[in-house]
């Protein structure tokens, strides 16, 4: 991962926002979210407020859809009324098994519209597929064996300490470590305008001080907790891109 100007700009628009947005904690699908606004375009507009709040008992009716209860959460969720979101709020107690991630985006949206309503501050409400903590957003971190194998005991220790020093300097949170052939996986929290090129490259110079043994790349994502058939794709895929950027520059004799 590399800075850019974009990655930039979002750091510094994040920085200016002054507390004014909430994070969804918990993890959702970035699928279903897609999905969600996506409905929530289609759906609002259609029925009025009243009928909409009419019909907010159909979410516990074990005989309405799933789809149904879809477009009525989607509906619900834009009404600025306390009645609306403690229903919402019961639901999501107790939801439907396929609804789980739908109500939380519902309950969160709600909140937010409700507490912009009644405090005449407008909020932004900020989603990622891992979800995040107070300010700080969750991100799933791989970092690299530079040869390949497994970790020896205290290299492992080495980045653990290490890491985990890095992550407090820079008010973050290692939530876990996994170690396995080849590559490091964390899970870890990070202030949303946190510099991440810079918070873990100075972790894994820190770890090589000690033998020299992490590459310099990793990778860092907000979307999901990548598999080791991911993670070993996505490492092929830059292998081949550079490789690819190697025959097409050939080196000068």
């Amino acid at each position: 991962m590399e800075n850019d100007d974009a990655y930039s700009k979002v750091q510094e628009f994040f920085g200016n926002m002054q507390g004014n947005f909430s994070l969804l904690e918990d993890p959702v699908d970035v699928a279903v979210q897609m999905r969600y606004f996506d409905t929530c375009g289609k759906v609002r507009g259609t029925l009025k407020d009243e009928d909409i709040l009419e019909k907010k008992d159909d979410l516990a009716n074990p005989d309405v859809s799933t789809e149904e209860k879809e477009n009525l959460l989607a509906q619900m969720a834009g009404i600025p009324n306390p009645e609306v979101f403690r229903a919402i709020e019961a639901y999501a107690k107790n939801p439907d098994e396929p609804l789980k991630e739908w109500v939380q985006l519902a309950l969160q949206e709600n909140r937010l519209l409700l507490e912009s309503h009644l405090l005449d501050k407008r909020q932004i409400v900020i989603s990622t597929g891992l979800g995040g903590k107070g300010h700080k957003l969750r991100y799933f971190v791989v970092l690299i064996n530079k040869d390949g194998g497994d970790l020896q005991p205290y290299q492992q220790k080495i980045v653990h300490d290490e890491m985990e020093y890095a992550l407090r300097r820079h008010d973050s949170e290692l939530e876990k470590l996994n170690f396995m052939n080849d590559f490091t996986t964390m899970r870890v929290v990070i202030p949303i305008s946190s510099d991440l090129t810079k918070l873990f490259r100075e972790g894994i110079e820190e770890c090589n001080l000690f033998g020299n043994f992490l590459s310099n790349d990793f990778i860092v994502t907000n979307m999901k907790e990548l598999n080791e058939n991911e993670i070993k794709e996505a490492l092929n895929s830059k292998n081949n891109a550079t490789k690819e950027l190697e025959d097409d520059f050939p080196p000068i004799d």
